[in-house]
């Protein structure tokens, strides 16, 4: 099969420049419309913290504090039940897997066993006449 033609990415300087024009207008319109209306382009205020005159400041720091470790011990919980959970499927699926190669075995046995009596029986019988 014959390969395709590359299409030459050449565009004319007229056609480029009408182009970029139109690029840098828009930005204009942009630049403007946000100046005009900023309440759409605020910026999210950062938490100023709790202030250093603030009353019972260091229990309310240690209270945020044994949250954020009781959040943390919480996730470690759900990852290690999480963690169980998928090695009691692997040790299912691998049993399981064990059991479907077990009875396979069995199934060729028993088919090789009936190939084999089968080719006994027509020697008994080619053996008779």
């Amino acid at each position: 099969m014959v390969p395709k033609k590359i299409k030459s990415k050449r565009v004319r300087l007229a056609h480029k420049h009408r182009i970029l024009g139109r690029i840098k207008d828009h930005h204009r319109k942009e630049r403007r419309a946000a100046r005009k209306n900023p309440s759409q382009h605020n910026k999210t205020k950062k938490d100023p913290g709790i202030p250093n005159e603030w009353p019972f400041k260091e229990e309310l720091l240690n209270e945020i504090q044994a949250q954020k470790n009781q959040d943390e011990e919480e996730k470690q919980k759900t990852k290690e039940l999480q963690r169980a959970e998928r090695a009691q499927a692997k040790k299912a699926a691998k049993k399981a897997e064990i059991a479907e190669n077990i009875a396979a075995a069995k199934a060729a046995a028993a088919a090789a066993a009936r190939a084999a009596s089968v080719t006994d029986k027509k020697i008994k019988k080619s053996g008779k006449k």
